[in-house]
């Protein structure tokens, strides 16, 4: 861990889909931003996108590994956004311990992705 960085607590390298939804557009069908996970954490994740996403605000979001063929219903906020290479974006996202979410199931999944 780096002395400039915030984070807490361990991170590891998994690349794992990021789909976060935005508010309902027009027609009330919500907007799905597709990213990548660069970083993944218990408490929260790092990803790169091809939008920008606004931040402090508090959305759903769905983490599939597909790998494992898993996927985690999740709240999240949008902590930071910022602009990175080739126009794409990096995005700070904090997960929220919320009833009717996969977060307990998230959490003992890095800790196993930690063991292994």
């Amino acid at each position: 861990m780096n002395n400039n960085d915030q984070r807490q607590e361990y991170r590891l390298d998994n690349q794992l889909t990021v789909i976060i939804e935005l508010d309902s557009s027009a027609n009330g069908e919500p907007t799905l931003v597709v990213s990548k996970s660069l970083d993944i954490s218990a408490n929260g994740l790092r990803a790169i996108a091809h939008e920008a996403v606004a931040t402090d605000i508090i959305l759903r979001c769905c983490i599939r590994d597909e790998a494992s063929d898993r996927q985690f219903l999740l709240v999240t906020e949008v902590k930071w956004c910022r602009p990175h290479e080739d126009g794409d974006y990096l995005i700070g996202l904090s997960l929220f311990d919320s009833d009717g979410t996969d977060i307990v199931k998230w959490k003992e999944y890095i800790a196993q992705s930690c063991a292994d």
